[in-house]
């Protein structure tokens, strides 16, 4: 589906010229988001060809007992679409330094999906990544920083551009889009996903957010947290340019 509003946003945030000609390294975990991504990316790539590559990136915690079973349907993803898969595992790659005394099982995750990301990228000469993260995302990373403690850095939320070395930028088309949309597009498509059982549990405050908070907030406080949420996000982001414009009068 070309011409759902999914595949019109992100064509919007990250137009195929710029990367038509370049190599685009794609992480898929398997769940909705990343699959919608990589479904939406790899649509725009064939009504806009050029002479890059669409390159699908799969990293194994091996934390779940259905870890092997999602690198098995992602696998199969990429062969239905003809695209080249790239597979990591925790067994095989080392965080970058000074990540490995994280304090949380979460953070070591991240930096050894990251450190894999990256090097794969680098290796595949990929100009960018590409990661499924959406406005959903956004807004409960904002509600976490907050009730961690954050200044005014924090409440930007996650950036939608930033570098990964001095070779790879990583870039969030979908930040702006609701995961109704990506459900939408999904379903659209007829395309299933992998279901990951831990996106369940309390036990991370990230699940509690999700799961519990935003929809206590939104039934007793604001119905649009959400909305006031990517708002509060998007504020932080003009403020250097407030700051420069006063420097310079």
């Amino acid at each position: 589906m070309s011409d759902h509003p999914l595949v019109a946003a992100l064509a919007s945030a990250w137009s195929p010229q710029r990367w038509r000609d370049v190599s685009v390294l794609v992480a898929i975990s398997g769940g909705p988001d990343s699959v919608a991504l990589f479904r939406a990316i790899a649509s725009l790539a064939q009504q806009v060809p050029g002479r890059g590559r669409i390159i699908a990136a799969h990293f194994n915690h091996q934390l779940r007992p259905t870890a092997d079973r999602d690198e098995q349907w992602v696998a199969q993803l990429c062969q239905q679409l003809n695209l080249p898969l790239e597979r990591g595992s925790a067994a095989d790659t080392k965080p970058p330094e000074g990540s490995q005394g994280s304090s949380t099982s979460e953070a070591s995750a991240r930096a050894a999906r990251y450190a894999f990301l990256q090097s794969t990228a680098e290796r595949c000469g990929a100009r960018y990544l590409a990661l499924g993260h959406t406005a959903d995302d956004q807004a409960e990373t904002v509600l976490h920083r907050v009730l961690r403690g954050t200044g005014l850095k924090g409440l930007a939320g996650i950036p939608q551009a930033r570098s990964l070395g001095p070779a790879v930028t990583i870039i969030r088309p979908l930040l702006d889009c609701p995961r109704a949309m990506v459900l939408d597009y999904l379903s659209t498509l007829g395309q299933d996903y992998c279901h990951d059982e831990t996106n369940a549990s309390p036990r991370y405050m990230r699940n509690r957010i999700r799961h519990q908070l935003l929809p206590l907030l939104a039934a007793d406080y604001n119905p649009e947290i959400r909305a006031a949420l990517l708002n509060l996000a998007s504020l932080p982001g003009a403020a250097p340019q407030v700051l420069d414009t006063l420097a310079a009068q």
